[in-house]
């Protein structure tokens, strides 16, 4: 039984499976993937990224929760170090900086996964290079 569609290869892919390499159009599309994952993270960590106002809008937000629950309880008055402290110590802020050690190890892992990506595709190309000088001889 025949498959019901044809699938049709260019000069490129025919070549690229006679001398074993894996189809460029394959690796730019995992490419592509890791590329979409990885560039919210990079905007977030990365060379004039967020995390940092993101951090002290956290620990704002914390510092007036915790001034609040002060005055709604009629505690005393603490000081500004002791509000910091209990800012950076909240669950809250714990949580949001375990989030964002465990982001940063996913967009290092997808950055290698790049990486491993263009070194094949490199690869390949001076596989190809080569197959090629050598039909010259």
């Amino acid at each position: 039984m025949q498959p019901d569609t044809i699938t049709v290869r260019g000069p490129m892919r025919l070549n690229e499976e006679r001398i074993g390499v894996r189809p460029i159009e394959e690796l730019l599309a995992e490419r592509d993937v890791c590329v979409e994952q990885v560039a919210t993270l990079r905007a977030r960590y990365g060379g004039w990224g967020t995390f940092d106002h993101l951090r002290k809008i956290e620990l704002a937000r914390l510092t007036g929760l915790i001034r609040a629950q002060s005055l709604r309880d009629k505690l005393p008055k603490s000081t500004v170090a002791e509000t910091d402290d209990a800012a950076h110590s909240h669950p809250d802020y714990r949580d949001f900086i375990t989030t964002a050690t465990l982001e940063r190890a996913q967009w290092s892992k997808l950055e290698a996964k790049i990486e491993n990506i263009d070194a094949t595709i490199q690869r390949a190309n001076a596989m190809i290079r080569f197959m090629t000088s050598e039909a010259r001889l």
